[in-house]
């Protein structure tokens, strides 16, 4: 039976991760197509709020037809490791779920901070890791020692709306960052 728990925790990772790398594009798309000096809209006839309405639908196939800044090759593998708290003791789902938001919030939070390393991550692989954390105390320690090193940090706080209470930690993702770098801090974890 665990082994079917990893395999849908694999699969719900690799899913919410493509989607969140799609909405991420798209964003930077929006953000920075149609805009001219001044900031504001290079036309406001009604063809153009249809075709931005056309390209929110799309999602990522209408992101995947604009052409980002190429980004070089990262030196070394990036990776993103995405730290359980065990002590909460969460269904799989539950732990799927708060690892797509923890992957999604890292990105959201870091991504004009950490522009190039995201995109690199992004464009080579998007490699994430789900490790398993004894309880919000070591995932503190993880936290500040990551930050210390530079690399972007996200805790994910509960809802609370189903099994457990509101404000629970309940996955700390680190990174992107170099695959030396994380295992600096997170090397000693086994693999949930």
């Amino acid at each position: 039976m665990p082994a079917i728990a990893l395999v849908v925790i694999d699969s719900l990772l690799k899913v919410a991760g493509g989607i969140a790398i799609g909405w991420f594009i798209r964003d930077a798309s929006n953000r920075g197509g149609g805009k001219s000096a001044g900031g504001s809209s290079s036309s406001s006839s009604p063809n153009n709020k249809i075709g931005q309405t056309a390209s929110r639908r799309a999602g990522a196939a209408a992101a995947a037809i604009s052409k980002p800044t190429p980004v070089p090759r990262p030196k070394e593998e990036l990776k993103m490791v995405l730290c359980v708290n065990m002590s909460l003791k969460m269904g799989t789902g539950k732990v799927g779920a708060q690892c797509a938001h923890a992957a999604v919030g890292v990105l959201w939070a870091h991504y004009q901070s950490h522009n190039v390393p995201i995109r690199q991550w992004e464009m080579y692989g998007q490699p994430k890791i789900a490790l398993k954390v004894g309880d919000e105390a070591e995932m503190a320690e993880l936290e500040a020692k990551a930050m210390s090193l530079g690399m972007p940090t996200y805790i994910v706080h509960d809802a609370g709306r189903t099994q457990i209470a509101a404000g629970s930690q309940t996955v700390l993702a680190i990174g992107p960052a170099p695959k030396s770098q994380l295992d600096t801090v997170t090397g000693h974890l086994k693999l949930l």
